[in-house]
């Protein structure tokens, strides 16, 4: 009897056991995804916005250097731009004829450059007369320069000659007279190249028969004596 009671005991503990393990198992098991609902907005019926207005583009600014350029160009063509010849001038009235000279007082010594014919009102006679004139001046110029630097002796590197000259119908020089330069060695020496000048050389005739006397020069020469 007891052997009974006691297997009945055990048995009915089993199943209690049984349905404890069934439970627990059964509440550990991860629940199932949930079920999402699909929620649906209803916009409001207005209009869409408006496109933003379109970006200015920006000129590109000129570069800064460009006025800086254009005054360096303007610089350097006034520098390069020849200077305006000074006509030689000639004490007393121009003549009757074209001359290679203008008329006029001397104010002031021949500072230098491509002498030219003509007064203020332009000097007479035809555009080749003219042209002869001005080649004559020149050529006096020159010639001159290279005789007195011929004859001329002095230990100076450069000597500024300012001298008048009277010319006879051919070209021969009449005589001359030198103004003072304040140093007498210096005008010794001039003084010995134009006297030496004067006797051995002679310049082309004038393009005139009536030339104004005298020539006024101003002439910077180099020893070469």
């Amino acid at each position: 009897m007891k052997t009974r009671t006691l297997k009945l005991i055990v048995a009915a503990a089993c199943v209690l056991m049984g349905v404890a393990v069934w439970w627990a198992v059964k509440g550990i098991k991860p629940e199932g995804p949930k079920r999402q609902v699909a929620k649906i907005a209803i916009l409001p019926d207005t209009p869409p916005p408006p496109p933003p207005p379109p970006k200015e583009e920006k000129k590109p600014e000129p570069p800064k250097d460009e006025p800086k350029q254009v005054m360096r160009e303007e610089q350097i063509k006034q520098a390069e731009a020849p200077k305006p010849a000074e006509s030689i001038k000639m004490e007393g009235a121009a003549g009757d004829g074209p001359s290679a000279f203008s008329a006029g007082t001397v104010a002031r010594d021949y500072a230098g450059g491509t002498p030219t014919t003509g007064g203020s009102a332009g000097p007479a006679g035809t555009p080749a007369d003219r042209a002869q004139e001005r080649f004559y001046a020149n050529t006096a110029r020159q010639l001159l320069q290279s005789e007195i630097e011929k004859h001329l002796k002095s230990d100076a590197e450069s000597l500024t000659a300012t001298f008048a000259v009277w010319l006879t119908g051919d070209g021969g020089i009449q005589r001359f007279e030198l103004s003072p330069s304040g140093n007498e060695a210096h005008d010794a020496a001039l003084r010995a190249a134009l006297d030496e000048t004067r006797r051995l050389f002679k310049l082309p005739p004038p393009p005139a028969l009536a030339l104004s006397q005298p020539m006024r020069f101003r002439l910077s020469v180099r020893p070469q004596a």
